[in-house]
């Protein structure tokens, strides 16, 4: 079975179970800040299971996309490691249980698939007979065939620390001997290749808390995971996933690129395997809204991607190549997942333009490695790691070239660090579940913002922690934090208590109020306690102000630049937004003062700001403009600017453009390869702003004397007096160097001195580098000392002549001189220079010099 069938095939045989089908969630985890990514089917119904949400249904199915980094070294190494993977399930929430999930599972696999059953081998938890007994007693698998297993490979989740969790069942595929390490104890759960886990069926029926403790889970249900690519290659026949259709015309097209022969050596199957699997991931990636930074989910994919450059890079070639690969990919994928098609060339344009600043990167890397290892009898593990954290060097990279010098690296050094490393980018999720929720009333709350800005609501439950409250309201009039919007500030107020709401975000399908104390003593709330809920309205209006200039600012942005210049993310607060766009070089001054006329026009316009709700279908045949990363139900919000612009947003707006007063872009700057960055201020937050400027003006009118334009013309004719000041003191100072230079060198040949010193008298470091330069040039057998003592504070150059480099480096020498004398500095064999110590020093730090330095 071909692989874009089997998709459809397996979500259908579930359909005809009464599963509603659900599509795939983006790789960007919504109402889960725990998670970086999406990293397996259940995550996007985690809030069904511990009754958040009222439940749409209470079966489904979905193909989901996933992203894990955690086993990244033993990708392309192992038939079954992926970075980007599809993961086929079923899931049921408080409806059926573990007899219906084996029963199912087996009759796919076996009846439906028709794969072989003395082929397939099953665990269980080790306390749960049940399932046992299922597979043993219903099934009839022979006891031989089902092995218990304890809380490390059979107690599932949560994902994060805290959530749904359970015992689950795993079926495995016996592959044959060939694939086995040849120990007799070899069977389902050995390291070895031979008996992959096709499918997992998980039986969430537990609630762990952040403590630890485990709940009853209020719809207990199940959550199955089966590995597509691992499903792929067993009913394709292949020894290999990368074998198999989803991989082959992708590797196809890299070892033909490339001019290298796949399949015969280890030392090219892997690096071609690990460059289709990232490249694979890359797009996914990218086409949900990811861009290669140094944060959070960026940070990891700029990792994929330099791993996937270097690969290429050894295989052959210094120019971009990744990029090449991406409409194969999109060939291969475009069917289940046509937003990659309409994102081909942000895709394409993203992964070019990161390829060509990491090789620019990578041989500034290169560099840097001849500077650390020269005069160095090993790498220590901390400049390994400055390697591959700085410039993205790997350590393979570092190892292989120091071993051709004749160098050791200190791996386990290296390794300590990158264990350091990713312990804090397992941090970097923004949020971590704290405390433990204490509920007071059944239900999820509601959002009621849109119509309201102040409520009498019920307490639905809370959570108390160090300093900090936070409450999930019956109807909220706040704004939780979602599409770049910041979340709302205002108050709580209760019978004896205040509360300030300091922030408003989702979880786990809840609107979370995060809030202090202001005065009483809430922490008493019990069922019933009923709050006055009040929005911040300066702070709702000015949020609402930047994020409708976002949207007059985005159809400007289409109309100026292109059809290209797609959202790609953005951060609204009040008075202020950073909005990122698809675009591959910066905006010129004239399209900036294109784009702000036209938001400008449209604010004068005073255009009403039309929000309506339809479904999705209406939405789209209106044309309005969806975000991608963002997940959007049947019914959809729209708002919509006369004929300008027409989006789907959930967030707050203003009722009419007119309301924004003001409009400016403040900055712009490359977010990523690809995309730009503008920040813009509107209103009040704007106003200020040119307030400001305005006095700074006013100031500059006075003190030059000028107005305006004047001030301009004023500034221009300084700088070029200062150019001719400049370019007369150079000359000067360039005489004096000679001058001294010829007075140093006559008391050098007199002295016929390994080491010489000379005080200077105001040269300067530019100067004292002038005078070394002349001196060392023609004295190639001394080492030199040039200081200055400028108000108590020396400023010293150490040099060496060419003969002499390698026994007197002038980089290491100038450190134990800064040892004496108190001072620091540094820089390359032949020249460094310092600063900094006591004068009254200088007398023993020259003596030392004397003795260091003697003839042969």
């Amino acid at each position: 079975m071909k692989s874009i069938q089997l998709r459809q095939h397996y979500l259908d045989f579930f359909k005809e179970k009464d599963h509603t089908i659900v599509p795939s969630m983006s790789l960007i985890p919504r109402d889960d800040p725990s998670l970086l990514f999406t990293s397996a089917g259940m995550v996007q119904f985690k809030p069904l299971w511990i009754g958040a949400v009222p439940l749409p249904y209470r079966r489904a199915t979905s193909v989901q996309k996933c992203l894990r980094t955690s086993d990244l070294e033993n990708v392309g190494k192992t038939r079954r490691h992926h970075t980007f993977f599809e993961m086929l399930g079923n899931f049921s929430f408080g409806d059926y249980f573990k007899d219906e999930a084996i029963t199912w599972a087996w009759d796919y696999l076996t009846d439906v698939l028709k794969l072989d059953k003395d082929k397939l081998f099953v665990s269980v938890y080790n306390q749960d007979e049940e399932a046992y007994d299922l597979w043993h007693k219903k099934i009839g698998l022979n006891t031989a065939r089902i092995f218990k297993f304890g809380d490390e490979d059979n107690f599932w989740g949560p994902a994060g620390n805290s959530g749904p969790c359970g015992p689950c069942s795993e079926i495995f595929y016996d592959l044959g001997e060939k694939f086995g390490c040849g120990k007799k104890t070899c069977a389902p759960g050995c390291d070895c290749d031979r008996f992959p886990e096709i499918w997992n069926l998980v039986f969430p029926q537990y609630d762990q808390q952040v403590s630890g403790e485990r709940l009853p889970l209020k719809n207990r249900g199940v959550d199955t995971g089966m590995g597509f690519e691992r499903l792929v290659a067993v009913l394709q026949n292949e020894d290999s996933i990368y074998a198999t259709d989803l991989f082959s015309s992708i590797i196809e097209d890299i070892a033909s690129l490339k001019k290298i022969h796949y399949g015969k050596n280890d030392a090219v199957d892997i690096p071609v395997n690990v460059i289709a699997d990232h490249t694979r991931a890359l797009v996914f990636a990218i086409a949900d809204g990811i861009i290669p930074s140094n944060e959070e989910r960026g940070y990891v994919l700029r990792r994929i991607l330099r791993r996937a450059v270097r690969l290429s890079r050894n295989l052959g070639g210094e120019d971009a190549f990744l990029y090449r690969l991406v409409p194969r990919v999109i060939e291969l994928y475009a069917g289940a997942y046509p937003e990659i098609k309409e994102r081909r060339e942000e895709i394409t344009g993203v992964i070019k333009s990161e390829e060509e600043r990491f090789l620019t990167t990578l041989e500034k890397g290169l560099q840097q490695f001849e500077e650390i290892s020269r005069n160095k009898k090993d790498i220590s593990g901390e400049d390994a790691f400055k390697l591959y954290d700085t410039y993205g060097f790997p350590f393979e990279l570092t190892q292989e070239i120091a071993k051709e010098k004749g160098l050791k690296t200190d791996e386990q050094g290296f390794l300590s660090m990158l264990d350091r490393a990713r312990e804090v980018s397992k941090t970097r999720a923004k949020f971590v579940p704290k405390g433990e929720w204490q509920v007071l009333k059944q239900g999820h709350g509601t959002f009621t913002g849109y119509d309201e800005k102040e409520v009498m609501t019920n307490i639905l439950r809370y959570n108390a922690y160090d300093s900090i409250i936070e409450i999930v309201l019956e109807q909220s009039p706040f704004y939780a934090e979602a599409g770049g919007q910041v979340g709302e500030r205002g108050e709580l107020v209760g019978t004896d208590f205040a509360l300030e709401v300091q922030d408003t975000y989702w979880y786990q399908g809840m609107i979370v109020c995060h809030c202090q104390i202001r005065s009483g003593e809430p922490i008493m709330l019990k069922k019933g306690t009923q709050v006055r809920a009040r929005v911040d309205t300066v702070h709702r209006t000015e949020s609402g102000r930047a994020h409708t200039a976002t949207h007059l600012l985005h159809a400007a942005l289409r109309k100026t630049l292109g059809e290209h210049a797609r959202q790609e993310g953005s951060y609204v607060e009040p008075g202020r937004f950073r909005f990122d766009f698809t675009h591959f070089k910066p905006l010129s001054e004239d399209e900036i003062r294109a784009i702000e006329d036209m938001v400008i026009e449209k604010i004068l316009e005073a255009i009403p700001v039309d929000k309506q709700w339809m479904s999705l279908d209406e939405a789209k045949k209106l044309g309005a403009m969806a975000i991608f990363g963002e997940k959007y139900g049947d019914r959809v919000r729209v708002v919509k600017i006369g004929d300008f612009s027409i989006e789907l947003c959930g967030g707050i707006h203003l009722d009419n453009t007119g309301e924004i007063g003001l409009f400016k872009i403040i900055s712009q700057e490359a977010a990523a390869a690809g995309i730009r960055r503008v920040e813009a201020f509107v209103g009040m937050r704007l106003f200020n702003y040119v307030r400001k400027h305005d006095t700074i003006m006013r100031d500059l009118a006075r003190l030059t004397g000028r107005e305006d334009t004047g001030i301009v013309r004023w500034v221009e004719e300084t700088q070029q007096q200062l150019k001719k000041a400049e370019k007369i003191r150079e000359q000067t100072l360039s005489e004096l160097a000679r001058s001294e230079s010829a007075a140093f060198l006559a008391t050098i040949s007199k002295k016929k001195s390994l080491f010489v010193y000379r005080e200077l008298k105001n040269f300067g470091s530019p100067g004292m580098r002038l005078v070394a330069d002349i001196v060392r040039n023609k004295a190639k057998t001394v080492v030199g000392l040039l200081y200055e003592n400028i108000g108590g504070r020396l400023s010293y150059l150490l040099f060496t002549g060419e003969d002499l480099l390698n026994r007197y480096p002038a980089s290491k020498i100038i450190k134990e001189f800064g040892k004496i004398v108190g001072g620091g500095g540094g820089g390359r064999p032949h020249m460094a220079e310092g600063g900094g110590g006591n004068p009254a020093k200088l007398d023993e730090a020259i003596s030392f010099l004397k003795k260091l330095v003697k003839p042969l």
